[in-house]
């Protein structure tokens, strides 16, 4: 049967659902009364689930964030917001946003508070996953909208169990865990608005979806509007509920007369949180696109097992890309065979790419055979030679020590420090110090080692390299780490000490590492305004003989 004024969609809507148009006052009734039931248990679950989802995150526990959204009870008041701007019921409007609102405020502040009694607060997988929200998100919390709306217009108690199934989907809970996170850790601004971005698009392609969906069946008619102003007038309000309803100017409250205004509204909403998203979706996409460039660049570099890869770095700017591979190489790889590449990789990419190429010589596949590459060993002594005391063979290594440092293949990035013969338990080794940006990976400092070992006809075992990490650091307090830097600049002329900061902070900082037996002509200071910090610098000889 037909209700006058219905349109054939709204019908043929309804019959497909089960739903009698008779039937809709008591779907109303039953939506809203399930969005206002907010007294002191819906609270309390509220937050609880908040706290399990923040835990779950800093825990990267995947199993512990979807059990938080199985309990969570937002949905109910979110599909309520929908009923409610469908219906044109400013009242239930109201109620449900600020208990939404409300929610969001309890569920963020306790995910602060339990990030500050963390005793850890690393950014987890889980954490990460939800601060880059894209327009695939908005159109998952649309579709998850719709699921809970055509539940609930379903008169078929079958589809009553895929509620945790929509709760799973649309994810209310744990994006308000990450904001939650992203203030407690110091206002992580990233964190804070990614999460919260996240929040809105699942917010506003529920109310959406949810809205759309009770408007196809008719719950703008004039019968669902009656049955709202019945319900305002004889229905019982429990919890905040109870207290908006008493309100002083409450009772007047009205939405929009046209549907259409109000899809006008929410979809405005989505839109101006669409935006953000799709450029965040952009973003991911580019970054797709460089990384498969890179991943085609370095499979071409490590064909017929010239090379292979110990590590790589990529940096996206404004419209443009570094890439930095290190790579152990069979056979130097020219300008040429890299601006090649380069070329191939802004293909692939679609943007320029700077491809930087860091090399340390390798043998194919062992690194034990590197006599191709390396330089020629030490001639050994004629058998017929007395063997040398190893107190001899340690002064002869001193003397050869400076050619076959020079003769060393090294990254563009490394530069040797120096080198020092040393005698152990009567077997004599070499120490080895090279400073880097970081240091090298095992792979290409075992190379070097060797490298070094061939070059002075020593057992590799005995090649130590130790790393001097160039670059920021904490400035010192302790006098401990204050005689470690002062040593290390006695011991390797090559590395000059700068400090940075202001004058005050400079000042005390250099007087203090020459207390401790720093050189003074290896010494700088730079007036900045950011607080003090230390930067090793690797000079010249040039640079060194003036101090």
């Amino acid at each position: 049967m037909e209700e006058e004024g219905e349109s054939a969609l709204e019908e043929a809507a309804r019959e497909q659902f089960g739903l009698h148009w008779w039937d809709r006052p008591a779907l109303f009734r039953e939506t809203a009364e399930a969005a206002t039931d907010t007294d002191l248990p819906f609270w309390a679950v509220l937050l609880l689930s908040g706290a399990i989802a923040t835990l779950g995150l800093a825990l990267d526990a995947t199993a512990v964030v979807i059990g938080a959204m199985l309990i969570a009870p937002l949905l109910g008041p979110v599909l309520g917001l929908g009923m409610a701007l469908a219906v044109g019921d400013g009242r239930l409007a109201a109620q449900t946003a600020l208990t939404v609102l409300l929610g969001v405020v309890g569920v963020v502040a306790l995910a602060a508070l339990l990030t500050l009694l963390l005793p850890f607060r690393d950014i987890t997988p889980e954490i990460a996953a939800r601060t880059r929200p894209t327009t695939l998100d908005l159109a998952i919390a649309v579709a998850s909208g719709l699921a809970g709306a055509v539940v609930t217009l379903s008169r078929e108690q079958r589809l009553s169990a895929s509620i945790p199934g929509v709760a799973i989907a649309v994810a209310l809970i744990p994006p308000l865990g990450v904001a939650g996170f992203g203030i407690g850790t110091g206002w992580q601004w990233p964190l804070i608005r990614g999460s919260l971005l996240l929040f809105g698009a699942n917010l506003g392609g529920i109310v959406l979806s949810a809205m759309l969906a009770f408007l196809l069946v008719g719950m703008h008619r004039e019968d669902v509007i009656e049955a709202a102003r019945r319900w305002h007038r004889e229905g019982e309000r429990r919890g905040l509920a109870a207290r908006i309803e008493e309100a002083w100017g409450f009772r007047r409250l009205r939405v929009f007369s046209s549907p259409w205004a109000r899809v006008t509204l929410v979809l405005s909403f989505v839109t101006a949180v669409a935006f953000p998203l799709s450029t965040s979706l952009g973003e991911i996409a580019r970054e797709a696109r460089v990384q498969q460039a890179v991943e085609e660049v370095a499979a071409g570099l490590t064909a017929d097992d010239r090379a292979f890869v110990l590590g790589r770095d990529v940096a996206f700017g404004d419209g443009a890309t570094r890439v930095e591979l290190r790579l152990a190489t069979t056979a130097w790889i020219g300008e040429e065979e890299r601006i090649t590449f380069e070329r191939r990789a802004e293909t692939v990419a679609g943007e320029p790419v700077t491809l930087v190429i860091e090399q340390v010589p390798a043998s194919a596949g062992d690194l034990e055979a590197l006599a191709s590459m390396l330089p020629a060993a030490a001639p050994t002594a004629p058998a017929s030679e007395p063997v040398r005391s190893p107190s001899a063979t340690l002064s002869l290594l001193q003397g050869q020590l400076a050619d076959a440092v020079a003769d060393l293949a090294l990254p563009d990035s490394v530069t040797v420090l120096g080198a020092e013969a040393t005698l152990t338990d009567g077997a004599v080794g070499l120490a080895l110090a090279y400073a880097a940006p970081r240091p090298l990976p095992p792979e290409a400092e075992t190379i070097l080692t060797r490298q070094a070992a061939r070059a002075l006809g020593l057992d590799a075992a005995g090649v130590r390299a130790t790393p001097v990490t160039l670059g920021p650091r904490p400035v010192p307090t302790d006098s401990a780490t204050l005689a470690d830097l002062a040593d290390l600049l006695r011991r390797y002329p090559p590395l000059r000490l700068v400090v940075a900061g202001d004058s005050a902070g400079t000042g005390s900082t250099r007087r203090a590492l020459q207390a401790a037996g720093a050189p003074a002509a290896r010494l700088r200071v730079r007036a900045e305004a950011p607080p003090t910090r230390l930067l090793f610098t690797v000079v010249a000889d040039s640079a060194r003989a003036d101090g």
